[in-house]
């Protein structure tokens, strides 16, 4: 896997036609190691991409279930709900190219999707709130009220566990990738000195075997998570396919064989 931007450690990929063309110099070395990120995870993390992919088309079957909803106020929802799903699509593609932050980014944009999406399906006279926000002074307060302050109560209430586990998420990925900060930019840093010279360095990839699967064993998690919030809102409509039961039941599976073995990976000493 890359380091820096452009430094690889193995053969380089090759461009398409279009891309040799268009690409300068410093974008090409940065783009190809990426693509090169990609594939060599894909190598090396094939079995947990097969459980993403599982999920994804858990997903799809699920909104092609609710393509034809009978209640009004549960079109807003979904249609949230879906938006955290291309974030997951976007979250997939960066933590396998090794760019965790923007990963962990995205994802939060995706729990707070997934967080909004909920509290509207249980409470439709949100939905007025969520949707005037920029109407005026008066509507942003609104908003505010519901979907800014008080988030423990408002949007990750303890009584949906899954919500209340991706609280946690989205707290740490404000702080690891959202934000700058020591932390978003420390998971980065290396310290290269010399003795007379002084050099930090900035990593454009992750390219620690470890911290790569403690990373990506997250995207699993808050993935999983993300999805059962949706399936629990419509889980009496949902609950008629017998073979999206077959397929969670399966990925059930498969999420706790992965979460163990990434986290045999995280935990394994550095030698």
């Amino acid at each position: 896997m890359t380091g820096a931007a452009g430094k690889s450690v193995m053969p380089s990929v090759s461009l398409f036609p279009t891309e040799q063309e268009c690409f300068r110099a410093e974008y090409e070395k940065y783009f190809k190691g990426k693509r090169q990120n990609f594939f060599l995870s894909l190598t090396a993390f094939r079995p947990l991409w097969d459980c993403l992919q599982l999920l994804n088309d858990i997903w799809m079957r699920e909104s092609s279930n609710l393509e034809h909803l009978t209640e009004q106020t549960h079109l807003l929802p979904k249609l949230i709900f879906m938006s955290a799903h291309a974030r997951f699509l976007n979250a997939i593609e960066l933590g396998y190219c090794c760019c965790i932050g923007d990963a962990y980014s995205v994802l939060r944009d995706a729990i707070e999707a997934v967080a909004h999406a909920h509290r509207i399906f249980k409470d439709p006279a949100a939905a007025v709130a969520w949707t005037d926000k920029n109407k005026g002074e008066d509507e942003l307060k609104a908003h505010d009220k519901i979907f800014k302050w008080d988030k423990k109560k408002n949007l990750f209430p303890d009584d949906v566990p899954s919500l209340s586990k991706l609280q946690t998420y989205y707290g740490h990925f404000c702080d690891l990738a959202t934000h700058t900060s020591v932390t978003s930019i420390g998971k980065n840093f290396q310290d290269m000195s010399e003795k007379g010279k002084l050099k930090w360095a900035f990593h454009y990839f992750e390219t620690n075997p470890q911290r790569l699967a403690g990373f990506l064993n997250a995207l699993l998690q808050v993935s999983a998570h993300m999805e059962e919030v949706f399936y629990g809102c419509f889980e009496t409509r949902l609950n008629l396919d017998p073979e999206l039961g077959r397929m969670r039941s399966q990925f059930l599976l498969l999420r706790q064989q992965q979460a163990h073995y990434l986290k045999g990976i995280y935990e394994q000493k550095t030698p």
